[in-house]
């Protein structure tokens, strides 16, 4: 199955007339890594999504963003981070806005592939649901965690990194997931069943993938 890669760095698409948004995306092919490509433009990032699903590619998307939090069975747990998150915690004032914002563009996101591909596509999180193996395109949503001597100059770099490191990782995601929780409570399921890319409630107990790149991205990004 044809595949490709897209990688988000979440932040804020509100901005001055001339500015640049601190919004920003990445898109790699797996059959060509030498060409990464990216925006600042969350519709282009949309219809770059929707082409490629029906020109009947998968599509693993990827969310700089906490994607799934923990719901421990102790009070006493509650408003850590998750395991191995260290001082980049999901329950920080930071990672808090950010899980906030995350959900609310990747609703946004969906909701738009969900009117554009409809039934015809099957939105995954599932671990073993990529590299793809059906004869049908699916919308495979993982987080990225891009931090400390990760970050690159810009937005888009940032994006560029999270991608070529999915790409990197992909024949063994889960050896290369850095983080987890107990409990989990998906926010990217909540986003897919709120689209209606999902039906399956059971969705909101899984976990995602979570690549966590060592160093920045050091190519060339074009833009998209």
């Amino acid at each position: 199955m044809n595949r490709v890669i897209y990688a988000v760095d979440v932040g804020s698409t509100r901005c001055e007339s001339g500015e640049t948004p601190n919004f920003a995306w990445a898109r790699v092919n797996p059959a060509s890594p030498g060409y990464v490509a990216g925006s600042s433009d969350i519709m282009k990032l949309a219809d770059e999504i929707i082409r490629d699903l029906r020109g009947r590619r998968s599509v693993a998307l990827g969310f700089e963003a906490p994607l799934f939090i923990p719901v421990p069975a102790e009070s006493s747990a509650l408003c850590y981070g998750r395991k191995n998150e260290g001082s980049r915690s999901f329950a920080a004032p930071v990672g808090l806005a950010v899980a906030t914002l995350g959900l609310h563009q990747a609703a946004w996101i969906l909701r738009r592939i969900a009117d554009s591909c409809g039934v015809s596509i099957r939105f995954e999180t599932d671990i073993e649901a990529w590299p793809p193996s059906e004869s049908y395109p699916i919308l495979f949503c993982w987080e990225a965690f891009v931090s400390d001597k990760a970050h690159g100059r810009t937005h888009v770099r940032d994006a560029a990194t999270a991608a070529m490191a999915f790409l990197s990782a992909e024949s063994d995601l889960a050896g290369a997931t850095a983080i987890n929780a107990d409990r989990p409570l998906s926010l990217i399921a909540t986003a897919a069943l709120w689209s209606g890319l999902a039906t399956d409630i059971q969705l909101l107990h899984q976990g995602t993938v979570v690549i966590r790149p060592d160093e920045p991205f050091s190519g060339e990004v074009q833009p998209a």
